[in-house]
């Protein structure tokens, strides 16, 4: 399915219109976007059942908008697609389940034409909530990991979805519809107990990211924690070269789903940041002056910034 509205189709109308930039930064830019354009990009989302994988890929991406295969077929992978973007939703993961196992880790060592990995990145979503990840550790110990092979480290995310029923002790406080932060204590020792043990059983040095897929708020609204964390954690693990393919599907655009985060980091500055590496090569970080993203390298840069960041506000319908 073509999304017409594409981040880099807009992005490159938006400088091929600047008045601001000249003749050769323009073709220079239109051919990285150009290089950077159709890539073929997978993302396989697995983890035990009823932990929230679906509700993830839900909460990222306007899946409405993706052609669907396999939601039919009761324990099947399911799959979404969208230009050059596919993401795998796999069925729930059970010890027991040894042709599961046996047919991620297969999936999982297959390569594409070009020799290269099928799958870019897996994304392994646990529950924050269960005082017994142990489904959730052998899946990443016995099956992601040994079919990843050295390539563990940057082709995997481990995530702890549920944070907000994951607090035992705390109730969720408000001021101004942002959580409290002592909420977050029980997922982020879950998460650094985790990150412990697979250094010390599988010597992986794996972070995992605390969020909430959706929970409720006062008057019952419902919408996700932490979005743009993770989005920004899925983002550097990519392959340079395929990031801009997760920008050009269809996000979600439900109003202020990228807007709670544990506030730790700009993450929104942060996606900025590496987006604008990505198109502006040879730039480090996005190096803001006066807050102005790109300014480091004059004007020019300057004004991609300023393209970069419009086009990347209203992909998420962020003010």
């Amino acid at each position: 399915m073509e999304n017409n509205s594409a981040f880099s189709r807009q992005l490159s109308r938006y400088i091929s219109q600047s008045p601001i930039l000249d003749e050769w930064k323009t073709s220079s830019l239109q051919l990285r976007l150009h290089q950077l354009n159709d890539q073929p990009l997978n993302i396989l989302f697995a983890g035990p059942s009823g932990v929230g994988k679906s509700a993830t890929i839900n909460a990222l991406f306007a899946t409405e908008e993706f052609e669907t295969s396999g939601a039919e077929d009761e324990g099947a992978i399911v799959r979404f697609s969208s230009g050059e973007l596919v993401l795998w939703d796999f069925p729930g993961y059970r010890l027991e389940d040894t042709q599961s196992a046996m047919q991620l880790a297969a999936t999982l060592s297959e390569y594409d034409e070009a020799g290269k990995p099928l799958i870019d990145l897996v994304v392994v979503v646990l529950d924050a909530a269960q005082q017994n990840l142990n489904d959730g550790y052998q899946l990443i110990n016995k099956v992601i990991a040994p079919a990843l092979g050295e390539s563990a480290e940057q082709r995997m995310l481990v995530m702890l979805n549920k944070v907000d029923a994951a607090n035992h002790s705390y109730e969720w406080a408000y001021v101004n519809e942002s959580c409290s932060s002592e909420v977050e204590i029980w997922p982020e020792s879950t998460a650094s107990l985790l990150r412990h043990c697979l250094l010390r059983d599988a010597e992986l040095e794996v972070a995992p990211v605390s969020y909430a897929a959706e929970f409720s708020r006062k008057a019952d609204t419902m919408r996700p924690y932490n979005l743009l964390k993770v989005m920004n954690e899925i983002l550097v693990r990519l392959p340079e070269e395929k990031r801009l393919t997760l920008l050009d599907a269809p996000l979600n655009q439900r109003a202020l789903n990228w807007c709670d985060s544990d506030n730790r980091r700009n993450y929104l500055t942060q996606l900025e940041n590496t987006l604008f590496d990505l198109v502006y090569q040879d730039a480090k970080d996005g190096a803001r002056f006066g807050g102005l993203l790109g300014a480091h390298k004059g004007k020019q840069g300057r004004e991609l910034g300023y393209l970069l960041r419009r086009q990347l506000h209203a992909s998420l319908k962020i003010g």
